[in-house]
């Protein structure tokens, strides 16, 4: 089990979207809001507990099938054609068992989400805010009832984009002439969907805000680094992602020949790949090397590509690594206290049967993730001294800082040197309700303020949880941090800062002050100790790998 296949989205809204070919079709929706866009004439839905209208399923790329499987997509016009906006859009086809999407997928699924408030009118200018979902690259879709947008569009415009994941949105593969990255470009062409059709929602497309977590915000956080993101967003908010480092084509070709050798195409026939059925694309992922060891995001893992499903420096769409560019936008930064907890807590039980790993099981753990640097790290963490002798502690601790809080840290420097004004957060509040289908009631407490527990707060999500039927809800206070975290998302979008009181303090490098949201939101400072340490190691690694992949 790799590490960023342990991104809990679970509990799937179905169906894929219905488009019929004319009015009449509709009688049924004869009261319901009619909006006109590039891609047909939109009829949607309002949502039942909020005076919120969705419209679902709208397309904004032509099908990504026969040729245009493994290519760019190409964008969808067809504004005479009526859509019924009410029915959810399939999931792209997911390559990770463990929280995929478990109902509708398919590989026509280049359908965005919107959700906007019913009084709204072509003059109303709301902010408008575009979401990622999380998955690793592997996983992952926009009807997931975890990211309704019948709380949050309460102040603002809510869009949620499908892409590509797997091998159909990442492939690169330079003697096919792959250069991956179709993910991406489904992400660019969802936001230029929204520049030129969201005022006819009400929205401003001069007020987007771009957010995502974990691999949403590993893309987010990309997007916000190229030239053409000020004119697409006017700000980022990046929860739990920001900061990786990437690798080039040539960099991820060792890797992703594997998946090559597993569909037993030759390296020449990309027709074999285009034709292939998805299960045996599926089948092959499936094949691919892997290890039950927790891995964190070094150079080492996956033969130097890290994320198995990752963006990678194509010298077109992606010119440079965008760790060294920062991004070009005001962002928002941060991650949760506990992120690793969630892929420790199931390894616990899988892979080490409850019981603790062996100093073996660790020595493997820290030669797997840090290779010639394993000694260094040890004597630098001593396991009895820091961690009192607990080797899941340790794991946790080193997930939490390595892959998530100082990958953080260095965007937030890229930016300073930059000169573009950036908030950072550390989340450490846990939730009182169960967020997602997945996690129990019972095992909270264990978890603490994990991997994923800030998305329902960013969402304005309190009640009915998990969703889509749960049967808990957030108490008083949760409520009240919920209502101003989607509104300080919301002020992104609308002015490019959290808020305007100055409340939440911009990050400097020299005081880290930012917000820490335990049981109300605190200023002060954000604790970023370890990470000149682990930015040591990181280029150290990165520096290792380059040496040795130079011999190959």
């Amino acid at each position: 089990m790799r590490l960023n296949q342990m991104h809990l989205f679970s509990l799937r809204m179905s169906l894929r979207s219905i488009a019929l070919g004319g009015l009449l079709a509709f009688a049924g929706l004869a009261e319901s809001k009619a909006v006109k866009t590039h891609s047909g004439i939109v009829h949607g839905g309002q949502c039942s507990t909020t005076d919120i209208d969705y419209f679902y399923s709208i397309p904004y790329a032509k099908p990504p099938l026969g040729e245009l499987r493994f290519a760019p997509p190409e964008p969808y016009n067809n504004s005479g054609r009526v859509i019924n906006a009410t029915t959810p859009a399939p999931a792209c086809i997911q390559f990770g068992e463990l929280f995929a999407e478990t109902t509708a997928t398919s590989e026509d699924c280049l359908f965005l989400d919107v959700w906007a408030p019913a009084s709204a009118t072509p003059k109303s200018n709301l902010p408008v805010k575009v979401w990622l979902y999380g998955g690793s690259n592997a996983v992952g879709g926009i009807s997931d009832p975890t990211y309704n947008g019948c709380f949050s569009a309460a102040d603002s415009i809510v869009v949620s984009i499908n892409y590509r994941v797997g091998p159909l949105g990442y492939l690169a593969l330079s003697d096919l002439g792959l250069t991956g990255n179709y993910g991406i470009m489904d992400q660019l062409l969802g936001l230029r969907w929204v520049q030129d059709n969201i005022a006819a929602f009400g929205g401003d497309p001069r007020k987007v805000l771009l957010f995502g977590q974990s691999a949403g915000a590993l893309d987010a956080s990309i997007l916000a680094t190229l030239p053409e993101a000020p004119q697409l967003m006017r700000a980022a908010a990046l929860e739990s992602g920001a900061g990786r480092d990437i690798v080039t084509v040539a960099d991820a070709k060792v890797w992703y020949s594997e998946f090559l050798y597993a569909m037993n195409c030759t390296k020449q026939d990309l027709s074999c790949l285009r034709s292939a059925h998805v299960d045996g694309l599926r089948a092959a992922v499936a094949a691919m090397p892997s290890t039950s060891l927790i891995t964190l995001n070094t150079a080492l893992v996956n033969n130097g590509t890290r994320i198995a499903w990752t963006p990678v420096i194509d010298g077109k769409v992606i010119k440079d690594q965008p760790t060294t560019i920062g991004v070009r936008v005001p962002s928002i930064l941060g991650s949760t206290t506990r992120e690793g907890s969630l892929l420790v807590l199931a390894s616990y039980t899988t892979t080490w049967k409850g019981e603790a790993p062996s100093l073996s099981d660790y020595d493997d753990f820290l030669t797997l993730n840090f290779g010639p640097l394993a000694t260094r790290v040890n004597e630098t963490f001593p396991l009895a001294s820091t961690f009192n002798g607990s080797t899941l502690t340790a794991m946790e601790v080193m997930l939490t800082q390595v892959t998530y809080q100082c990958s953080s840290y260095r965007a937030l420097q890229a930016a300073e040197k930059k000169g573009i004004p950036v908030w950072s957060y550390r989340f450490a509040h846990v939730p009182s309700c169960a967020w997602l289908g997945p996690i129990e009631a019972d095992s909270i407490p264990s978890l603490g303020a994990t991997h994923t527990s800030e998305i329902p707060f960013v969402f304005n999500f309190t009640s009915s949880m998990p969703p889509p039927n749960g049967n808990c809800t957030f108490s008083k206070a949760e409520q009240t941090m919920s209502h101003e975290m989607s509104r300080m998302w919301t002020n992104m979008a609308q002015m490019g800062v959290p808020d305007d009181t100055n409340t939440w303090p911009a990050w400097t490098s020299d005081e880290s002050k930012g917000v820490v949201f335990s049981d109300a939101m605190d200023v002060g400072v954000v604790d970023y100790s370890t990470c000149d340490f682990w930015g040591e190691i990181n280029e150290d690694l990165n520096e290792y790998w380059r040496s040795q992949s130079s011999h190959v």
